[in-house]
């Protein structure tokens, strides 16, 4: 079963959503409510009134396995969400929700010191529990993780804290390799300690990055520059973008591996050095006017505006002076046509962007498999896949299926349409070339492209069996045939208790379906990855206008990791 990826928030919410269950919905009238759970019965499928089933289990730590007491657990709907009841576990981490028709359910759990989460969850996915007479739902473990956490103190090279630091937290892709980036997962601002702190965290990767201003720093702005005035060269200093641990190189920075329920001190110390002035020929445009130069500073890939303290457009001298800059990466846009150049800034200098790559408008228009114009406005994404080093996102929106990127420097790039629900970017093409999938080229040239969105309308539901017996957990992968589709194509799902799965929003194509037992490690976003399961797979077809659901005839058998 897939469902949304939860972010802190979201669990606060669903906490507090759980919380208030307890004291609202009538749950003195359960027996177990008080605290305590009986513990369930041996036999499968029973409950307390006839007709009707019971969930029931043990509740233990993922990391130690000791029972966790005291905790939340309810069942959800499947399709809303709606809590329908919820318990407290007891000292033993047994918990029992009892008087449920025949259905399936979401079952998560929640405490405080824990990521609130779902049953035999893996990634974004998890197993449903499904109730009725033939299923044992009475002796299940529900593994819960502890949370993670990541503090820390910014204090400058005196030993003094800084407070107002952005301190930005990414997180590394679990499968590093082409359309996946380290993308920023959090941020929090230090207080007047220099104290910050990531919570609720999940198990992965991270990094993390400081954005600080010396709070004594006296920059050169268009006022005193133009007038002449001189700038006390001990005050006009900066702290470079810094990041764990104490290094501003983002090539060294020390990542931070966090399990289950690790605590992690990240103290990051920021040196100020001589702040950086900039000067750039600027073009002017038709019009007369000057053609400003747009600068951002790039972290992790991610584009963040560059905080300069003056700017400066020299009429006569034809330049654009900026002062006040902290070294670090930087993309420079400038001129009419634009251009784009990479620069790591570690003193002052002159720049001309004329000698930096062409970046050109990538327009396009927007169409269904049908034929018929997308009406709605929609979301657009591309993701740089080509290795490239700068901005490796840039986002738009579509109005009236009509859409326009500035500044799209040439590479390879995946493109992603989201409007009132995900699309599928079927196809793409530049002229009358059209080619499946995703991905688009773009040159040092405008392009124009034509893209089909296909809305995801059909749903292709089985079971994963071995040996005769649904079997719980596994990885379900739809396997687009055309590799060229792949990224755009491929959906996965995870067993639900019964064996079912439900692979949803899918687009019209040629699939093969296969069920991987403990699959989960596998990047399935490479073909390679999945190439030895494939012959032992199912053919599925989902034709042009299909609407609705695509049920397989037989089971699909599990394979071994």
């Amino acid at each position: 079963m897939s469902h949304p990826s939860l972010t802190s928030g979201d669990r606060r919410a669903l906490r507090v959503s759980l919380a208030v269950c307890m004291l609202c919905c009538g749950l003195a009238s359960h027996p177990q409510s008080s605290g305590r759970v009986e513990r369930p019965a041996a036999v499968p499928g029973t409950a307390a009134e006839p007709g009707t089933f019971q969930i029931a289990g043990r509740l233990v730590n993922a990391v130690t396995g000791a029972p966790v007491r005291q905790a939340t657990v309810a069942a959800l709907t499947l399709e809303e969400s709606r809590i329908v009841q919820s318990v407290t576990s007891d000292s033993d981490g047994h918990f029992a929700l009892r008087n449920l028709r025949g259905a399936k359910y979401q079952l998560t759990a929640s405490k405080r010191g824990f990521r609130t989460g779902f049953y035999d969850e893996h990634d974004e996915f998890s197993s449903a529990v499904v109730t009725g007479a033939d299923q044992d739902t009475s002796h299940l473990t529900f593994r819960l993780t502890p949370d993670a956490g990541i503090r820390g103190v910014v204090s400058s090279d005196d030993g003094d804290p800084v407070e107002g630091a952005r301190v930005l937290l990414f997180q590394r892709p679990k499968h590093p390799g082409p359309g996946e980036r380290t993308a920023e997962a959090d941020v929090a601002v230090t207080d007047d300690t220099g104290a910050y702190e990531f919570s609720d965290l999940p198990q992965g990767e991270f990094l993390i990055a400081v954005i600080a201003e010396p709070w004594y720093a006296v920059h050169g702005n268009s006022k005193n520059r133009a007038a002449g005035e001189p700038v006390n060269p001990a005050l006009d200093v900066a702290y470079p973008v810094t990041y764990y641990d104490s290094t501003t190189d983002e090539a060294t920075a020390r990542p931070i591996v966090l399990a289950g329920g690790s605590r992690e001190v990240a103290d990051i110390t920021v040196h100020g050095v001589p702040a950086i002035h900039l000067s750039i020929p600027a073009p002017r445009r038709q019009n007369g006017d000057i053609a400003r130069p747009e600068l951002q500073q790039v972290v992790f890939g991610t584009s963040i505006a560059a905080q300069s303290a003056g700017f400066l457009d020299a009429l006569q001298s034809g330049k654009t002076d900026m002062s006040g800059l902290a070294p670090g990466h930087y993309q420079l846009t400038e001129g009419d046509p634009p251009r784009v150049v990479d620069l790591d800034l570690s003193a002052s200098e002159e720049v001309d962007a004329r000698g930096g790559t062409a970046a050109s408008a990538v327009t396009g228009t927007l169409r269904l498999t049908s034929g018929m114009p997308v009406s709605e406005e929609v979301n657009l994404t591309l993701d740089r896949v080509d290795g490239e080093r700068g901005v490796n996102q840039l986002v738009t929106v579509a109005h009236g299926g009509r859409f326009r990127f500035e500044n799209v420097p040439p590479g390879t790039w995946l493109l992603w349409a989201v409007g009132s629900k995900p699309f599928t970017v079927t196809a793409t093409g530049a002229g009358r070339q059209q080619r499946s999938g995703n991905v688009l080229t773009t040159r040092d040239r405008p392009m124009e492209f034509a893209v089909t969105l296909s809305k995801n309308e059909s749903r292709v539901e089985g079971f994963a069996e071995r040996d005769g017996k649904g079997l719980a957990g596994v990885m379900v992968v739809l396997a687009p045939r055309d590799t060229g589709a792949w990224r755009a194509l491929l959906r996965r799902d995870q067993s639900d208790t019964d064996g079912s799965f439900a692979l949803r929003d899918v687009a019209p194509g040629q699939y093969t379906v296969v069920a991987i037992a403990d699959g989960w490690s596998l990047d399935s976003s490479r073909p390679e990855e999945l190439a030895r399961y494939l012959p032992q797979g199912t053919p599925v077809n989902v034709a042009l206008g299909s609407h609705g659901l695509v049920r397989l005839s037989s089971p699909i058998q599990v394979q071994d990791r």
